[in-house]
């Protein structure tokens, strides 16, 4: 019996879906990076926390989260907007972050439930990051 192209690409991304968890929906990272950009532009320390991962929510309480994100701001400047994944996978991709002062990179990381286990921001002048330490 011959497969069809459809039916030989349906098995392969069968294959490709982690054994553990749920897979990622197809636009979870988009989303949640869009969602990362309005609480980054609000301050919002709470929803931040609410965002990441068990881990990430063990070690960064809301008031060291309202610590982060004014470093960052210090840092980098307001935040106006984001690309597109320039490149990575649904569990991770790198963008381009459009901050007032200059352009920046940032790298999301996110478990099988979309949730946050790295949020990186790099330019030229330093980096700040979220991750498990």
């Amino acid at each position: 019996m011959m497969l069809t192209r459809r039916q030989a690409l349906a098995g392969l991304a069968f294959c490709l879906v982690p054994a553990t968890g749920m897979a990622l929906e197809r636009d979870t990272l988009f989303n949640v990076s869009t969602r990362l950009v309005e609480i980054y532009q609000a301050g919002d320390a709470a929803a931040l926390h609410g965002m990441l991962s068990p881990d990430l929510q063990a070690q960064y309480s809301p008031d060291a989260l309202a610590s982060w994100l004014r470093e960052v701001n210090a840092k980098f400047g307001p935040l106006q907007r984001i690309s597109l994944p320039i490149s990575g996978t649904r569990a991770y991709a790198i963008f381009a972050a459009y901050f007032e002062r200059a352009p920046s990179d940032m790298f999301l990381e996110l478990d099988p439930q979309g949730r946050v286990v790295v949020w990186t921001l790099k330019n030229d002048s330093g980096a700040v990051a979220l991750r498990k330490r």
